[in-house]
């Protein structure tokens, strides 16, 4: 204690406690108002900051919202036009397969009858070739005058004769 009693002296004290209140009243006077209000601008300032913050942060999670609804919505549109190309897909691979069948029913329906009209011409051209051979056969045995039973030897002859040159 002794120390403070031989170190303080109370004139000073009170000369600087005078001094203290009236840079105190001076400042609370004039500064601390203005100081008050730019600490109240600052946190309006803050807050309305932190509020746009939040906002935004709301605005971006509404958009990631649309976006992922939206990015849905093209791959279903995506999936339902892949399904409707394998539809259109495999409907022409059956007009087709239908059309090949056709084509090759309508083929094989004309190959057949080619192929009548080739045995209709053969029938004719064996007759033909039948009614020629007869007559050749019944010029050479009248010609040649003979008995029934050489008659007969000559016309064997004659047909393997013609068989020969078939």
């Amino acid at each position: 204690m002794e120390y403070f009693q031989e170190n303080i002296h109370l004139g000073e004290v009170l000369v600087q406690m005078i001094a203290f209140l009236i840079v105190f009243f001076t400042i609370k006077k004039f500064a601390w108002k203005p100081l008050l209000s730019i600490m109240k601008a600052r946190r309006e300032r803050f807050e309305s900051e932190w509020g746009g913050i939040e906002k935004t942060k709301q605005d971006v999670a509404a958009l990631q919202k649309d976006y992922q609804s939206h990015l849905q919505k093209i791959e279903e549109e995506a999936r339902a036009k892949m399904q409707e190309a394998i539809l259109e897909g495999r409907q022409l691979a059956r007009e087709i397969q239908e059309k090949a069948r056709l084509e090759s029913q309508a083929s094989f329906e004309k190959a057949k009858a080619n192929i009548e009209l080739e045995v209709q011409k053969a029938k004719i051209s064996l007759r033909e070739e039948v009614a020629n051979l007869s007559i050749r056969v019944a010029e050479k045995i009248l010609t040649e005058k003979m008995d029934s039973a050489s008659q007969e030897k000559k016309a064997l002859e004659i047909l393997g004769e013609l068989e020969r040159t078939l």
